[in-house]
């Protein structure tokens, strides 16, 4: 994969020394940012992992998050003090991929990143070729080996969705089984590699709910991506 760079942004110094030793140590490039505004002056399409902190002066994480979102897709850590469910949720919905509450230990830190740019490398885009596609399904045509998705338009013509990393994971673990319910335990060990808690419902919930923003003619009534009370998720 060579040498990934990770950008760090908090407006404690200490944190970000922490932060910079620990991943270095495990052959990171780190780079830091005091404040959102050097953020955002800072990241390029070389960043392959953003550790953003939410509460700084000027612009917030939040903030730096929506605007990155706007041009990148790099994976998104929230490492903040703010750790309720209803901070947690907010940060995933405007486009964070995953989110830690400080105090964190230093095991589970490089845990996620490992696990998050693992997931952001499978994914990451090559040459289009006809044989990268391996699953076509109704209205949806879904790359096999990075985020490439299209949908059918109603003249035939295709157009091209921007999911992130997770949510293209979510339908193309639904699309390899159309019809299959999948409860929320399975997609969340099965794309977060991690073992699933009665809270991990909510991260994918958020994720399924921004999902359908962009493969939904009516989010509010979903035709394509269907809930199945208490039991899971289907592709119709």
């Amino acid at each position: 994969m060579g040498n990934q760079k990770i950008l760090v942004v908090d407006d404690n110094e200490e944190i970000r020394n922490i932060l910079h030793i620990l991943l270095e140590s495990e052959g990171y490039t780190i780079i830091e940012a005091p404040d959102g505004e050097t953020a955002l002056e800072l990241v390029d399409d070389s960043i392959d992992l953003i550790i953003l902190d939410i509460m700084m002066p000027g612009i917030s994480g939040l903030d730096v998050c929506k605007r990155v979102r706007e041009n990148y897709q790099m994976p998104i850590l929230f490492l903040t003090a703010k750790g309720t469910d209803s901070d947690k949720s907010l940060g995933l919905l405007i486009g964070a991929d995953d989110y830690l509450a400080k105090p964190f230990s230093h095991s589970e830190l490089t845990a996620r990143v490992k696990s998050m740019l693992r997931r952001y490398y499978v994914y990451k885009g090559k040459e289009s070729t006809a044989e990268d596609y391996f699953f076509v399904y109704d209205i949806f045509k879904v790359a096999k080996d990075r985020n490439e998705v299209y949908m059918t338009d109603s003249d035939g013509s295709s157009t091209s969705i921007d999911l992130s990393e997770l949510e293209y994971q979510i339908l193309k673990l639904l699309i390899e089984s159309p019809g299959r319910i999948f409860p929320a335990q399975l997609i969340y060990e099965s794309i977060w590699n991690e073992p699933y808690f009665y809270s991990s419902n909510a991260t994918i919930m958020v994720h399924i709910r921004n999902l359908r923003t962009k493969i939904e003619d009516d989010p509010s009534k979903p035709t394509h991506l269907l809930t199945v009370w208490g039991k899971g998720y289907k592709l119709q």
